[in-house]
């Protein structure tokens, strides 16, 4: 068993044999992928060097996006649909950004973006070894698990030394075979300077999102600012614009089919490495619901919006969220009953359990692992729906309740041991919280608040007996009916004040058990449910994470070839050419879309509506420098082989010397189980080319001065 453990480990350092088109890749890996062959121009030392300047320090972790920094002050790229909820935050003090846009035509007139977060990244280490000392002792999965979390926690505190504006974060690699730090600055004042109106850059709306071909013009500019001493800092009239040491100079060669591209960025979550039994839970149980779920809910908020513009701006930022979700879990269940994913990966199963058996020594370790998969599964089924509705209850039972579990779970946390609280329960993030609660006000209102509580309780109601949750029993039975409730909780509480809310944060248990707030009696009897879902759900995660890491290293041994980490938040890597695809027989679709096919698409009505000023410009072909002589018009998007996912979005786009040629924001319907599998024929990202960007920037915007700054 040494010489199979030796050998992942080798593996896990040797990446000359996987197909090169494939992978989001750490940056300490890059050396091995042989760029220069696939067409990098540029020394890969510049891309990401341990103590050295490079690209990778011009890439900004944008919540939980991408974005870039482009400019010596400060001045970021990101797409629209990421900024879309600073925009939303602003519109709701009476002007309407959404729609018609913002420009700051001086650094005075630029606006902060509520809630923004930008990290950049100033290190990268493996921590492996000093994570796991002393711990690899430990059999029991959950105690295993807690000491882990525990054992981060120290080093991240005594990595970020009490400095408000250092994030250290510790990720797990290959379900904990590797533990790798990323050491960023927090910066927490981050200003709108350009954001294009709704019809560039949202055109196509829900409908075609995750498609092509695309038209959008998915960008916006932001600014990063930091204190007159260097450090990050939460909004102030004296902070100046921050100094990066690298940013990212814009291409000015025209981008053309067969190019190598590259793009770094920050991708949330992969599970390429699941068994058959996660993609039967996916395919029957998570997706299913999850679409149902968000599709009434979508549909509520539509109806409300209809009411009045302001609540149609209050709504529409949990609206899109909840229809990229749902969008995106129709399309992974589409393309995994086409692909019949289910069924290949039981097939690789089968050979994989004969590897297992034909070995003495694997059989007596990994002989039963795929049975164990199965019954944590079977487990996980049982009471799914239940689960679900008890798990989202704070994002989709309204604000108020949301904030009220909160604080109720925040007080519950500290009034236990310090051993027996949650693992990732801290003062540090409890601070930040009640920061930030203002920012969840900004999209309160109580006619959504209400229909959304209503609705959850309804459904509550409605669960199987085998699945109720006990605690909410009083409300249907003190209540002569759902609507009652609301409309008395609504009435009787004070949680509407933010600051109010913030001040509960302060409360011990025993004070809030006091309380006659009904939203705070509501989180009360929710609590001892909700304890009681995160232990399972603890218990469950901890033996899923080792048996996920036995399954890892077992396929590794039987592959004989290494392996890249699942997407973890992490920042990564990925390259491929620009290049079409066949979607289906007979079809051909095309890597570049141009500005006469944004008229091509035009109905009069949204999502489909294009600005006067932008059908004049086409009409007198007034296109400026951003014309494409192959093309004869402006380029809009562009399709590359790049391997990427949600958290890529605002993610900077390379040509071969590491210029600026777009921004990743999509990637395409017909591959969506991407997540699960990389399909190279059909796999591509969507990407806006900076060549419109710019375009509309300078000639419908008028901002030259933008582009002034961008060295252009």
């Amino acid at each position: 068993m040494k010489r199979i453990v030796l050998f992942v480990v080798v593996l896990l350092l040797n990446l000359q044999f996987l197909r090169a088109d494939e992978g989001m890749w750490l940056l300490n890996q890059l050396d091995q992928l042989n760029l220069k062959d696939k067409g990098l121009q540029m020394d890969v030392n510049d891309i990401y060097s341990p103590g050295k300047i490079s690209l990778a320090n011009a890439v900004v972790n944008l919540g939980g996006a991408s974005a870039e920094l482009v400019s010596a002050e400060g001045l970021i790229l990101t797409n629209h649909h990421v900024a879309f909820g600073a925009v939303q935050r602003a519109s709701t003090r009476g002007t309407d950004y959404l729609t018609n846009g913002f420009l700051a035509k001086t650094r005075d007139e630029e606006l902060p973006a509520p809630g923004y977060v930008a990290r950049i990244l100033l290190e990268m280490k493996d921590v492996t070894d000093r994570v796991l000392k002393g711990i690899d002792g430990i059999d029991d999965p959950l105690k295993r698990q807690r000491a882990v979390k525990k054992r981060i926690e120290q080093i991240e505190e005594e990595i970020e030394n009490g400095r408000s504006d250092i994030d250290a974060d510790i990720a797990s690699m290959y379900s904990g075979q590797k533990y790798i730090l990323f050491k960023y600055q927090r910066f927490e004042d981050v200003r709108m300077v350009f954001i294009p109106p709704r019809s560039i850059g949202n055109y196509g709306g829900d409908i075609d999102n995750w498609m092509w071909p695309r038209h959008t013009g998915d960008f916006s500019f932001l600014r990063i600012y930091m204190s007159p001493d260097g450090k990050g800092a939460k909004y102030s009239p004296e902070n100046i614009p921050f100094k990066p040491k690298r940013w990212i100079k814009i291409a000015r060669e025209p981008l053309s089919e067969g190019d190598f591209t590259f793009i770094i960025g920050f991708p949330g979550r992969t599970n390429r490495y699941s068994t058959s039994y996660a993609v039967s839970f996916a395919q029957n149980y998570y997706y299913p619901l999850a679409v149902k779920e968000f599709g009434e809910i979508i549909n509520l908020l539509d109806e409300i919006g209809k009411e009045s513009p302001q609540l149609a701006i209050k709504a529409v930022g949990t609206s899109k969220w909840l229809n990229n979700g749902m969008k995106n879990y129709q399309g992974n269940l589409e393309g995994m009953k086409r692909l019949n994913l289910l069924g290949e990966k039981q097939k690789q199963e089968q050979e994989l359990q004969k590897f297992i058996n034909s070995d003495n020594d694997l059989k007596k370790k990994y002989g039963d692992l795929l049975a164990k998969f199965e019954s944590e599964y079977r487990k996980s089924a049982q009471t799914f729906e239940r689960r679900f509705l008890l798990e989202r209850f704070n994002y989709l039972a309204g604000t108020i309740p949301g904030i009220a579990r909160g604080i109720y779970g925040t007080a519950s946390e500290r009034a236990k041991p310090e051993d027996e609280r949650n693992p990732s329960f801290s003062e540090k993030n409890v601070k930040r919280t009640i920061q930030r609660l203002k920012y969840r006000y900004m999209s309160y209102a109580p006619e959504i608040d209400k229909a959304l509580l209503k609705r959850m309780l309804l459904r509550i109601k409605a669960l199987p007996e085998d699945q109720r949750i006990k605690g909410l029993d009083y409300i249907f039975k003190d209540f002569a009916s759902v609507d009652e409730f609301v409309d008395y909780a609504y009435a009787n509480t004070k949680l509407t004040d933010v600051a109010y809310a913030q001040s509960l944060y302060e409360k011990s248990l025993d004070e809030l058990n006091k309380s006659d707030d009904p939203f705070i009696k509501m989180a009360r009897a929710l609590q001892p449910e909700t304890e009681k879902l995160n232990k399972e759900r603890e218990e469950r995660r901890a033996v899923l994470n080792e048996l996920e890491k036995q399954y890892i290293e077992v396929l590794m041994a039987w592959k004989k070839r290494p392996f890249y980490p699942d997407a973890n938040r992490t920042i990564r890597l990925t390259y491929g050419k620009v290049s079409g695809y066949s979607p289906r027989d007979a079809v051909w679709y095309e890597p570049f879309t141009t500005l006469h096919g944004v008229m091509e698409k035009e109905t009069g009505k949204f999502p489909f509506i294009v600005p006067e000023k932008l059908k004049e410009l086409y009409r007198t072909r007034d296109y400026g420098q951003w014309v494409d002589q192959n093309l004869g018009d402006v380029p809009v998007a562009f399709l590359n082989e790049c391997d990427i996912t949600g958290g890529n979005s605002g993610s900077p786009v390379f040509n071969a010397k590491g210029e600026l040629v777009g921004i990743a924001f999509d990637g395409n319907w017909e591959a969506l189980t991407g997540d699960w599998k990389f399909e190279p024929v059909i796999q591509r990202a969507i990407n806006v080319d900076i060549r419109y960007v710019l375009f509309i920037t300078e000639k419908f915007a008028g901002a030259d001065y933008i582009l002034k700054e961008l060295g252009i």
